[in-house]
Formats: structure tokens, C-alpha cells, sequence
């Protein structure tokens, strides 16, 4: 009968560890998904240039006045899009 006694308490204490395992294993997942997630936010941050709201901030005008028009496409372009 103390065989049976034993081999109980032996499971338990073996379940008993998993669950800690799985816990503490979450509790260390979870603490560095939210580090990582502040780097990359700080990263960001300092990163863009971009204005409260998000719009960037505006291209000063060329020297040629040509308010923002991107140049002619060149006539010996390989694009099949035309």
C-alpha cells in the first residue's frame, strides 16, 4: 500500500512541475513579446520624420517652379504596362 502512496505523490509532484514550467514559461513569453513590441515602437519613433497626424512633411519647390510635377517618362522604357 506504500508503493501506491509513493507512485501518486511521484505523478503529482510531476504535474505539479509541468504546470509550473508552463507558467513560468508564459510569464517569460509574454514579458519579451512586450519588450520587443517597445523596441520596435521607440525605433519607430525616432525614425519617421513624419508630422502629428500623419502626414509627411511637404518637399520644398524645385528651382525650375515645377510645383511637384514628377519628369517625362523616357521613350525608350521596357515596361509592358502601357
Amino acid at each position: 500500500m506504500e508503493e501506491t502512496n509513493f507512485k501518486k505523490d511521484n505523478a503529482r509532484e510531476k504535474v505539479l512541475l509541468f504546470a509550473i514550467g508552463v507558467l513560468v514559461g508564459a510569464v517569460i513569453s509574454a514579458v519579451s513579446f512586450f519588450v520587443c513590441v517597445k523596441a520596435l515602437e521607440v525605433n519607430n519613433n525616432s525614425s519617421s520624420q513624419q508630422m502629428p497626424g500623419g502626414t509627411p512633411p511637404e518637399m520644398p519647390s524645385g528651382e525650375n517652379g515645377q510645383g511637384g510635377t514628377p519628369p517625362e517618362k523616357p521613350s525608350n522604357s521596357d515596361d509592358s504596362n502601357n
